[in-house]
C-alpha cells in the first residue's frame, strides 16, 4: 500500500505566527542529530516538495510475537492489534507532513518517496526488561514532480536507534513518551537534516496520539 499526501501551499505569515514558546518534545536524549548524516547535497535548496509518497509494501513480514527480537520486517506495538502497515503509513505521515512542506522561492518542484524495508520496534517483552533498537529503515527517492526525472537516489537512509528498556521505558511512559512519540521525533529531526528550509527553526514537533 502507498500512502500520498501533498504538502499544503506555503504560506509565510503563518509559518511566522507559530508560537514562539512552542518547545520540541526532549526525546532524542541519547541519540543526538549530528549521527544523522544528510544524504542529499546543496541542491535541495533549489527544492521545493509538492508531494511525499510513503510505501509500506504488503510483502513485508510482521511478527505479533511477544519474545525479545521477533523475526520479522515489521515489529510494532504503539498501536492496538491491527493492520500494522497501515499504522505505519499512519505514523510516518504524521511525522513527516509538518516538515516536508513547499519552500517559498525554490523553482524546482519535487515529490519525495520513501519505500519502507523494515519497521522494528520493540516488543512489550523487550520494552518492559532489556530493550533494544528502534530500527526505521526505508529507500529514499526524490524526483521531479513534473518531468518524473529522478533528482536523488534511490538510496537506503537507516535511522536505527536506541529503545528504552526497563526501568527507563516505564519512566518514559509516564512521561508520555512513548515509542511512538520518540520514532516521531526521529523521523523529523532526519527529515530536517535531510531538508534544510531556512523556516527551521519556525517547526515544531508534530502532535501524536500516544
Amino acid at each position: 500500500m502507498k500512502r500520498i499526501f501533498t504538502t499544503p501551499a506555503l504560506i509565510v505569515a503563518a509559518l511566522l505566527g507559530l508560537s514562539a514558546c512552542g518547545t520540541p518534545l526532549d526525546v532524542m536524549r541519547n541519540a543526538s542529530i549530528s549521527t544523522i548524516a544528510p544524504v542529499i547535497d546543496a541542491p535541495t535548496q533549489d527544492w521545493s516538495i509538492t508531494a511525499v509518497e510513503i510505501d509500506v509494501p504488503r510483502t513485508l513480514t510482521v511478527s505479533e510475537a511477544n519474545s525479545i527480537k521477533p523475526v520479522a520486517d515489521i515489529v510494532w506495538r504503539g498501536d492496538p492489534p491491527g493492520d500494522r502497515y497501515d499504522q505505519i503509513e499512519t505514523l510516518m505521515t504524521q511525522a513527516l507532513g509538518p516538515v516536508l512542506r513547499p519552500r517559498e522561492g525554490a523553482s524546482t518542484p519535487v515529490v519525495v518517496s520513501l519505500e519502507v524495508t523494515r519497521f522494528h520496534a520493540v516488543t512489550e517483552r523487550a520494552r518492559y526488561t532489556v530493550g533494544g533498537e528502534h530500527e526505521i529503515e526505508f529507500v529514499l527517492t526524490v524526483r521531479h514532480a513534473e518531468t518524473g526525472e529522478i533528482l536523488s537516489g534511490p538510496r537506503d537512509v537507516d535511522l536505527t536507534f536506541r529503545a528504552y528498556g526497563g526501568r527507563q521505558a516505564i519512566e518514559a511512559e509516564a512521561q508520555g513518551i512513548t515509542q511512538t512519540v520518540r520514532i516521531t521525533a526521529r523521523l523529523q529531526e532526519w527529515a530536517r537534516i535531510e531538508f534544510p528550509t531556512p523556516y527551521f527553526d519556525l517547526l515544531t514537533v508534530a502532535q501524536v496520539q500516544n
